[in-house]
């Protein structure tokens, strides 16, 4: 049969998952060229912000408080008042203004910065009415930070808005009574504005708008640089599956049946024929998950033959090995359907049990236990088994949930053997 038109129909299909793929990836490099730009306006924002905190740290902590000792030292009289040295609003604003002339200087574009109130005392810091709600939401809400990306009169900016620190009672000299503040500020000033803030409130936010269209150019042309690489690696690439699909096409068959059998020799026992533990810890770990997720009970059952080796020794390894085959045929006989049996590593056995809780776990270990104490196992061979149940708990690992029931085992080792011991969260039970 020619398998021609059947490769030529899957390297069309190959060629549009690639131009799927191609897209993907263009519309990837973009985002996450708007995410650097971004990135980095954000970058210039916070500096701007730390700059501006800063400035307010001096000003709060070193400035005012000097010129608040010279007034009680008499060296300035007490009614003084100069916003170009007071007024923390007043000259963070024209530092700024001083900042964004440097970058301008420099070929950078200004970045806006203004702190916004609803009752300033200049009318250039009245917030509007995006500013006004953001305002209320801080001290309603405790909103920490708004961003969003911004385009104004054809340019597009980052627009960062954050509160300042709540008033305190240095605040409230300026802010708090009127009658309480220097008597210049108030004769500047009048009686109203900036005046009767809520002492415990946050009485401005900052609000920066950070130029992105220069970074948004750079990042357009990397992405569009990785666009061309990606395109070239996926053209060289499709060009080497198209050259070797044909060569390979007679080997596709007896690879997937190898695998397969390989895959299936990997989680079973050779022995027994049950799971090995890689398999065993592939579906538990299924299990658990789904347990996790839809909160179903699990329990697992660790099951050891008492005194295996002894069984080596008097009847020797092939007697051994026939006793392991017929003990996993009557665990499989009576377990659920939906129960796994699988070989732990020796003479140990695990069993997942999905959807029965501890007490339908340690009956069912009960029984097991039972059946294996009554089975004829072999010419004079008997043989018993301690068993050691556990549930599964919320967010647990499955190491930790082995490790119960191993611990659970232990103990029903230390009991004396052929029994079976539940390992609960208060207690260890005998059954």
């Amino acid at each position: 049969m020619n398998a021609l038109p059947r490769y030529r129909t899957l390297l069309a299909l190959l060629l549009g998952l690639f131009g799927l793929v191609f897209a993907g990836m263009v519309v990837l490099f973009h985002q996450k060229s708007e995410e650097y730009a971004i990135g980095e306006a954000k970058k210039q924002a916070l500096n701007a912000l730390l700059v501006h905190r800063a400035i307010h740290a001096y000003v709060t902590q070193v400035q005012r408080p000097e010129i608040y000792r010279l007034k009680d030292t008499g060296r300035l009289y007490r009614e003084y008042f100069s916003p170009m040295v007071m007024s923390f609003t007043f000259i963070s604003r024209n530092v700024k203004d001083r900042l964004n002339e440097q970058r301008e200087q420099h070929g950078m574009e200004p970045i806006y910065f203004k702190l916004a109130s609803l009752n300033p005392r200049n009318p250039i810091n009245q917030a509007d009415d995006l500013e006004a709600d953001l305002l209320r939401r801080m001290n309603r809400e405790g909103l920490q930070e708004y961003q969003q990306a911004v385009e104004l009169d054809g340019r597009h900016f980052l627009y960062l808005a954050v509160p300042i620190e709540r008033s305190t009672p240095g605040c409230m000299k300026c802010h708090g009574d009127p009658r309480d503040a220097p008597a210049e500020l108030v004769a500047m000033y009048g009686d109203r504005a900036g005046f009767h803030e809520d002492p415990n409130g946050i009485r401005a936010l900052i609000s920066i708008r950070a130029p992105l269209d220069e970074t948004l150019a750079s990042a357009d042309r990397m992405a569009n640089l990785l666009t061309l690489v990606t395109f070239l690696v996926l053209s060289g690439i499709y060009g080497l599956i198209a050259f070797f699909t044909y060569r390979i096409a007679a080997q596709q068959q007896r690879i997937v049946s190898q695998n397969r059998e390989l895959a299936e020799l990997s989680v079973t026992d050779a022995l027994t024929g049950a799971s090995n533990r890689l398999g065993l810890m592939a579906r538990l770990n299924e299990l658990a998950s789904s347990a996790q997720r839809f909160k179903l009970v699990l329990s697992v059952m660790l099951l050891d033959l008492d005194h295996f080796k002894e069984v080596n020794d008097r009847h020797g390894h092939p007697a051994g090995d026939q006793v392991l085959k017929r003990f996993v045929a009557i665990l499989r006989d009576n377990v659920r359907a939906a129960d796994i049996v699988g070989r732990w590593g020796g003479e140990e056995f695990l069993i997942v049990a999905p959807h029965i809780g501890l007490d339908s776990a340690a009956q069912l270990a009960e029984k097991l236990r039972g059946l294996i104490e009554s089975a004829d196992l072999g010419p004079g061979i008997r043989i018993t088994a301690s068993i050691g149940v556990a549930e599964y708990r919320a967010n647990e690992s499955l190491d930790d949930l082995i490790a119960r029931a191993d611990q659970a085992l232990y103990a029903a080792k230390a009991g004396g053997r052929n029994r079976v011991e539940v390992q609960r969260a208060d207690l260890n039970r005998a059954r």
